[in-house]
């Protein structure tokens, strides 16, 4: 495989391919998710990452005298790799972002560095009053620490009626593309969030209730790239809210409360507040620790699975066109496919489905097996229509996807 690549300074995290046939473009998650971007002749083979743990051997941070809170993120997020580049913190002035706000400008007034932090906080205008009690409380502590401060503004309640998605989607949504457009603006190289391993276990649980497949079950990567500017790393996910709150309380420092982590009208605080003491109480004292477990498990096969996808595709012949002005075109050569396990073809046609550029939301588990049965069939079969506006059919050996 003939590849033009930037050159790599550390063991790869993370990666995420990009539309771009005959090649396809991708960025590696390196240096506490420093990431370049790739241009193949063909799939990349996916180097293995794991984010549901630290490194075998983690680096310690620059003083020895380090503990808590701010060593343990040193030691997920190097501090070689974010010092000497602007780094923007998302912070709601709840627990969780405070900490990492405050361990964040702990390790640059001692390590130093000529990269600034900029804080951004995103008002949602949910819960009037409240909201902006929170954007002033965030003023005011920025300004009390010596950092700048922008406060974004959406509105989720209009996006979710105008998308049809729920308002925690929406909200979710929004504040991402909020946060992207704000740090990209800001020049800054990675965007930090504060999610905890709290917050891992009941995505887990959550996504299994759901049904999640295997991909959701691995749960919330530490790093992913948002642009190829903007990388998002949670170097906090490996550390329990108590710690946190322990942390804070050591400083004086004081944090809001949001009363919609309490409104039991939404799932995640149900399953927060009333699932997971429930299943400690009465089923398993430890099933925190076996939510954790059962993701990095996800994620060895998750990996083992893409793997064998990325060297499946390899032998596709993977052809793009343009049908016409109005759709565009792939197709894939079947005879790869014919004796190759279900699940790994699902796993190829999803490689090629997101390199493409395309939604999955509405892709189920039994549309994702109807595809791979047609992908393997031998002989021509009349367009099976897809969500999205997606064509699959088969004709000259070919698999062909159109939308």
């Amino acid at each position: 495989m003939l590849c033009q690549a930037f050159i790599l300074r550390s063991a790869v995290l993370g990666v995420i391919l990009r539309p771009g046939w005959p090649g396809y473009v991708w960025s590696v998650v390196v240096d506490g998710a420093e990431h370049s971007w790739v241009k193949c002749s063909s799939f990349p083979k996916l180097p293995k990452q794991k984010s549901c743990i630290l490194p075998n051997n983690p680096p310690i941070c620059a003083t020895e005298d380090e503990g808590g809170v701010p060593q343990a993120l040193c030691q997920a997020w190097p501090l070689a790799g974010w010092l000497n580049v602007h780094v923007a913190i998302a912070i709601s002035g709840g627990c969780d972002s405070t900490a990492l706000l405050r361990a964040v400008l702990h390790l640059k007034a001692k390590q130093g560095g000529a990269g600034k932090v900029i804080a951004l906080h995103v008002n949602h205008q949910l819960r009037g009053d409240e909201s902006e009690r929170d954007v002033r409380w965030c003023q005011q502590q920025c300004d009390l620490l010596g950092v700048s401060l922008t406060i974004l503004r959406g509105n989720a309640t209009e996006r979710a009626e105008s998308e049809g998605d729920g308002l925690e989607a929406a909200a979710r949504a929004e504040r991402y593309e909020l946060l992207t457009t704000a740090a990209e603006k800001a020049g800054a190289r990675y965007l930090a969030v504060a999610h905890t391993q709290n917050d891992q276990v009941e995505t887990v649980l959550f996504r299994l209730l759901r049904g999640s497949g295997l991909r959701g079950l691995t749960g919330i990567p530490r790093s992913r790239p948002l642009t190829p500017t903007v990388t998002l790393v949670r170097p906090l996910l490996g550390c329990l809210r108590a710690e946190l709150v322990d942390y804070l309380t050591s400083l004086g420092q004081t944090y809001l409360t949001d009363g919609s982590n309490t409104d039991r009208r939404f799932a995640r605080n149900r399953v927060r507040h009333d699932l997971l003491p429930k299943l400690r109480d009465e089923f398993n004292p430890e099933v925190d620790a076996a939510l954790l477990r059962l993701a990095c498990q996800a994620e060895d096969v998750q990996h083992y699975l893409e793997a064998q996808a990325q060297e499946l595709l390899e032998r596709c012949e993977i052809r793009q066109a343009s049908s016409n002005v109005a759709r565009e075109e792939i197709s894939l050569a079947l005879a790869p496919l014919s004796s190759e396990p279900d699940v790994v073809v699902c796993e190829a046609l999803r490689i090629v489905w997101r390199s493409a550029g395309l939604s999955e939301q509405a892709m189920t588990y039994g549309k994702w097996r109807q595809l791979a049965q047609l992908a393997k069939a031998a002989n021509e079969k009349p367009v099976f229509n897809l969500p999205g506006g997606m064509g699959a059919s088969v004709s000259d050996g070919r698999l062909i996807l159109q939308w």
